[in-house]
């Protein structure tokens, strides 16, 4: 972990870009965090590492364990570097070269739990194509902002093709409307703009000169709430979505080599 001025990262740089994996910058009480894992944000041991520890200190800043410490007012956005993704989902080549048969339920799936139960209000930046993996972890953030002008959602994984994870399955149900669910998941279907805000896939769409500051504007909404609510804005959410999580404690073996193809 390094810190530069008010901006902390986590993970590796990437020489070429000179981005950070993760970076991490407070403004008022929002944390804005930036997934820079060019170019499409893939989740794999590296990126789950690097996420789980920017949450820490998120976490750790609203929620000090430190005895006689206040809780603070706090709200995360997350978003991404990328002008074209905001995530890709999983790591396929990556799952495919390390033969990690139990990173989906020991990690990917872990992560999605904790962003669901996070104990601050949580906004998904969208300022890209955001599909499988990555819609499901934008799912499971208290809410979306969209990019209006560009970016696509999609729970593509019939023509990978893959199988869903019950927990995947159930953030998708819990979250959406079964006439969005339906056409997601059996024919693909990519939503945009607009239509994305009218099948409830997100909150709010906007351009992407203004999409920060309306994620930031919404985060600080809810910020105010952890300083008096602390660990119950965690537990409300546990209450709201108990099924979810219990699907998504299932650990089960997944081998993506089984059914996928490596040219993803």
């Amino acid at each position: 972990m390094s810190t530069q001025s008010n901006t902390v990262t986590f993970g590796p740089t990437d020489p070429e870009s000179g981005l950070a994996l993760i970076s991490l910058t407070q403004r008022e009480d929002v944390f804005h965090l930036v997934m820079g894992g060019l170019p499409d944000n893939r989740f794999n041991t590296t990126m789950v590492d690097a996420l789980n520890a920017a949450l820490d200190h998120v976490e750790n800043y609203a929620i000090p364990k430190e005895k006689g410490s206040r809780q603070r007012a706090c709200a995360l956005v997350t978003t991404s570097a990328s002008p074209k993704f905001y995530s890709n989902g999983l790591d396929v080549m990556w799952l495919f070269e390390s033969g990690d048969t139990w990173f989906i339920s020991d990690q990917y799936l872990a992560l999605l739990r904790r962003i669901l139960l996070f104990p601050c209000i949580t906004v998904a930046s969208i300022n890209g194509h955001c599909f499988a993996g990555g819609l499901l972890f934008a799912l499971c953030h208290d809410y979306r902002v969209l990019r209006s002008d560009k970016g696509l959602l999609s729970l593509n994984e019939i023509d990978l093709p893959s199988s869903l994870h019950p927990g995947m399955a159930a953030i998708a149900r819990a979250k959406l409307p079964a006439s969005t669910l339906h056409p997601l998941v059996f024919a693909a279907k990519r939503y945009g703009g607009k239509e994305a805000l009218q099948a409830g896939l997100v909150d709010h769409v906007a351009p992407e000169s203004e999409l920060a500051e309306v994620a930031h504007k919404l985060a600080m909404t809810g910020a105010p709430k952890v300083k008096r609510a602390g660990r119950i804005v965690s537990e409300l959410k546990l209450s709201c979505y108990p099924d979810v999580v219990q699907a998504l404690d299932i650990r089960v073996e997944i081998d993506v080599r089984a059914f996928m193809k490596p040219k993803m």
